[in-house]
């Protein structure tokens, strides 16, 4: 996060506020699912890949891109 420019406060935006614009896949590495949320947050473009594993709670905080510079 550090390195792209994201802080916390960012990322609890794309997740509260942001959009699903490719459909949640299935992770080889974990039981679960990986979804990438999208928003426009703080003048970038930002996405957040989580990893979700059902049923738990949980969300992990796979990595951050900064989609602007895509």
């Amino acid at each position: 996060m550090r390195a792209r420019h994201v802080n916390q406060a960012m990322v609890m935006e794309v997740l509260r506020m942001g959009r699903m614009h490719i459909p949640p896949e299935p992770d080889i590495r974990f039981s679960g699912l990986k979804c990438r949320m999208e928003h426009f947050v703080s003048g970038m473009n930002v996405a957040v890949v989580v990893a979700v594993e059902y049923p738990g709670p949980d969300l992990t905080v796979v990595t951050v891109i900064d989609i602007t510079k895509g």
